[in-house]
């Protein structure tokens, strides 16, 4: 008798049952009542080797930043789940004073973690040439998000200004990103950039005490924090890579909150005694890369034919794969329609090729395909329901006489080694304001995407002009209608498909209230954490 997939996870979730009633029968259960101020036991599969940042910027990463260093903007996420307005942080306004010069506002008698004042000297350098966006800055990874900056100035302690090449509207949206950490001077000139990444410190509600990337991060209250005394006394980020581990932990007491509750578990975390389950679409989107350039490795490389990519794209049934490996969690965009984006996000607007297997076919046949096999490299385990997702794609492509073969790898490195068709990836659509960084940042030509080490693509004059043309407009109604058109180029080219908006899970005890707004961060401040 074979044994199907439903059978494995019914034998799955049994034993995890079977796991939890032993744990609680055997007396490991839940904590005793929170203290006055708890300490938070947060499991991970993973941490970043750096704690800069910008260096470090990653899933794992932002999984720490946000508690150890503040941004000068924030996000309104206490009034809008999606935080699409902009609140003062570590600046207290911003004005444009000039086409190109925005005048930043600095709040005086925050602190860093080593008890120095933070000043417009430290922010000016957090945000400088030489750390970001020189020929060899100290952070090159930052170099995007200061892309058209060509001058920040400290004018006196209160009081940065920054120029751009040319008129940018929506620069003060920048400010939420990695851009807008601000990080000592004084002590970052002292240590240099790995230094500081392996012992950080910030002006964030949690300080560092220890940090070792093979095994856990331990951050403490600050409790000089500008913005009110932090909830929890300590928050430890510990390493457990396996989930079952992790779940364990949680019910025996020695996890308070664990990440990545696989999508057949979830049952089995919401019918515990005492754990709760947090599911959310966050602001990152699964997809893959076609790969659409003629290599050494690939001369005759089919996937030049934009027919091919179309009928590839028009073949899945994108929102019915969404539906049964999320349900109601998450959905399938048009391409660059986030909802995060407010004005820019239109409900009603569809895909230009929609799952329509006839149209699929008639592309098929305009195509010079010759029933070549296709590899799609994927990443073992790092976006969730990927690989599933993809066994039915290849399927439905079958049906219409595409051969497409996973090739499913350790990591990163192997699934951008060469040759590949298909590319697995996410794209962040991180708050910019506006469509800004995901389309023209992600896409443009000089974007990993084009320029890269697994560059897929070269952008057409078209997409060129309208991207550059949409990167200078200020008037918002101009710029709407460019976006517009890029993305109707960028369709028109079909360089990758879209799956859905990414969702994480949590599990946590019972006595937290906790959230994580719509990004992939997680923070522990007064605004996200509070004990019942």
């Amino acid at each position: 008798m074979s044994i199907g997939p439903r059978v494995i996870g019914r034998f799955v979730r049994g034993a995890c049952r079977l796991m939890v009633a032993g744990l609680l029968a055997a007396g490991l259960g839940l904590p005793a009542a929170a203290q006055e101020r708890p300490e938070i036991v947060f499991a991970v599969d993973n941490l970043w080797p750096t704690m800069d940042p910008v260096v470090g910027i990653s899933t794992t990463g932002s999984r720490v930043h946000w508690n150890l260093f503040d941004t000068l903007a924030r996000r309104n996420f206490d009034e809008d789940e999606f935080g699409r307005k902009l609140v003062p942080h570590l600046a207290t306004g911003w004005d444009r004073v000039s086409p190109t010069v925005w005048r930043i506002n600095i709040r005086t008698g925050v602190l860093f973690h080593d008890g120095h004042e933070m000043d417009a000297e430290d922010v000016a350098f957090s945000m400088s040439e030489e750390r970001l966006w020189a020929d060899k800055p100290l952070a090159p990874r930052g170099k995007r998000y200061a892309r058209g900056v060509i001058r920040v100035e400290a004018i006196d302690k209160t009081t940065v200004e920054v120029e751009t090449a040319t008129p940018d509207p929506s620069f003060p949206n920048r400010l939420v990103t990695p851009l807008g950490f601000v990080l000592p001077k004084h002590y970052y000139d002292e240590v240099g950039t790995d230094a500081f990444g392996q012992n950080p410190i910030g002006t964030g509600p949690y300080k560092l005490v220890s940090f070792d990337p093979s095994d856990k991060l331990v951050a403490e209250a600050f409790d000089s924090y500008w913005n009110g005394k932090p909830p929890a006394s300590k928050i430890t980020w510990q390493i457990v890579p396996e989930y079952s581990t992790r779940f364990a932990g949680l019910v025996a007491g020695e996890y308070d909150i664990i990440f990545g509750v696989p999508s057949d578990q979830e049952a089995v975390v919401s019918n515990t005694p005492g754990i709760n389950l947090l599911k959310q679409s966050v602001e990152n989107y699964p997809m893959f890369a076609f790969n659409t350039l003629a290599t050494e490795e690939l001369p005759d490389n089919p996937l030049q034919d934009v027919n091919l990519r179309k009928a590839i794209v028009l073949a899945v049934d994108r929102p019915s794969i969404t539906e049964a490996m999320w349900g109601g969690a998450s959905f399938t965009p048009a391409p660059f329609n986030f909802p995060e984006y407010g004005d820019y996000y239109d409900p009603d607007r569809q895909a230009r090729y929609p799952y329509d297997p006839e149209r699929a076919k008639e592309y098929l046949a305009k195509s010079s395909y010759n029933g070549e096999e296709l590899a799609w490299h994927i990443t073992r385990g790092f976006y969730p329901n990927y690989e599933t997702a993809a066994e039915f794609m290849v399927e439905q492509w079958r049906e219409i006489g595409i051969n497409v073969k996973l090739n499913i790898v350790d990591n990163f490195a192997l699934a951008y080694k060469r040759p590949f068709h298909l590319l697995n990836m996410s794209m962040s659509s991180e708050f910019s304001g506006d469509p800004y960084r995901p389309l023209w940042m992600d896409w443009g030509p000089v974007s990993s995407r084009c320029c890269g080490s697994n560059k897929s693509w070269t952008p057409t004059e078209k997409f060129i002009e309208l991207g550059q043309e949409f990167e200078q407009e200020s008037d918002i109604a101009k710029r709407k209608e460019l976006y517009l058109a890029l993305v109707e180029e960028w369709e028109n080219e079909t360089p990758g498909m879209y799956l859905w908006r990414n969702v994480q899970t949590f599990a946590y005890r019972d006595g937290i209230k906790w959230h994580t707004g719509s990004v992939q961060r997680t923070l522990f401040d007064n605004l996200f954490l509070e004990f019942e």
